[in-house]
């Protein structure tokens, strides 16, 4: 069997650690996944929820969670050589309806001396078929500069979505839906990509990255799914970028 990324899950909370990395041997990388879940006008911070972890075997991880009332949800998280994949399914137990739904998976690179870069100089983006360093893109600074919030090319402005707009830290300008840190060698990458995407994230105090996905319009008894995709790869930006359009679109 070939080598593959192991997640060790965390029994009291939604959260875990990637580790045995191929492309980076000895480093690790903390998962919140997701932070929040649900309406984007009234999420749940998931930190508090009891999870219910289910070893599936073959290295692949099942949580439940559940908010009596408001949401369910089921999230399989699959490794392999060089990817995660984090699937999501949401179901509205409220009254209401959910204009927007989301999850906000974290991906923290701070413990990783490889790919870790707190001052954005080789976080990447896309916007206009072009690359952009990070440092390029403006930013709106709020109440918290160290992080950024962005819209995405084809989904609801960033600034319509409830649980974004209210960090204030949304600049007036479309993004494709991924971010990506290149390792300072350049021959390495952590990259989060989302399907539907929905807004990116970040923040410079933890090295973290996010590619919210979006489970649409849901009505009452309504389940979305989603799917977040984690690289953690030796490739050129290009050549990963390539690889990812292939596979995700």
């Amino acid at each position: 069997m070939s080598a593959q990324i192991r997640f060790v899950p965390d029994p009291t909370h939604m959260v875990g650690v990637l580790t045995d990395v191929p492309a980076l041997p000895g480093e690790s990388f903390f998962l919140n996944v997701p932070e929040a879940i649900g309406d984007a006008s009234q999420v749940v911070l998931t930190w508090n929820l009891p999870p219910y972890w289910t070893d599936l075997g073959a290295g692949q991880w099942r949580a439940t969670g559940r908010v009596t009332g408001e949401l369910d949800f089921v999230l399989t998280l699959t490794p392999a050589f060089d990817t995660v994949d984090i699937q999501v399914s949401v179901t509205n137990q409220s009254t209401r309806i959910w204009n927007h739904s989301l999850a906000f998976p974290c991906m923290n690179c701070s413990d990783s001396p490889t790919i870790a870069d707190f001052e954005c100089a080789r976080h990447w983006v896309r916007s206009g078929q072009q690359f952009r360093r990070l440092t390029e893109v403006r930013r709106r600074y709020s109440f918290r500069p160290t992080i950024q919030a962005y819209s995405v090319e084809g989904a609801t402005p960033a600034t319509q979505i409830p649980f974004i707009n209210a960090f204030q830290a949304t600049p007036d300008l479309l993004l494709e839906g991924w971010i990506a840190i290149q390792s300072r060698s350049g021959d390495r990458l952590a990259a989060v990509v989302s399907r539907p995407e929905l807004f990116l994230f970040q923040n410079m105090e933890y090295s973290c990255i996010h590619c919210g996905p979006s489970f649409g319009t849901l009505n009452p008894g309504q389940t979305g799914q989603a799917l977040t995709r984690i690289y953690l790869v030796e490739s050129t930006l290009d050549d990963w970028y390539r690889r990812m359009r292939l596979e995700l679109g």
